[in-house]
């Protein structure tokens, strides 16, 4: 859907796709959430953490705490930036 598209739309219809969008993005979080346990090794979807290989250190409800491995530091992520690797 392009901008043109968007800025045609009143803004009911507007803030309807709003909370399609909102639950839609909740929803592939708590998919990505049910496959997480502490100890799994995940990457994430983005550039600060490209390449760097982590492991769940916390499950929160809509986050999780990341510890880097052969590195220093932990991060807070949210769910719909992680994946588990294989």
């Amino acid at each position: 859907m392009t901008y043109s598209e968007l800025n045609q739309l009143s803004i009911q219809e507007l803030r309807n796709l709003n909370s399609k969008i909102a639950e839609l993005i909740k929803m592939k979080g708590m998919d990505i959430k049910d496959e997480l346990y502490i100890g799994a090794n995940v990457s994430v979807n983005h550039p600060k953490l490209m390449g760097k290989q982590l492991r769940v250190e916390k499950i929160n409800r809509t986050k999780a705490v990341l510890k880097v491995l052969n590195g220093a530091g932990s991060y807070t992520v949210p769910m719909s930036m992680i994946s588990v690797n294989s």
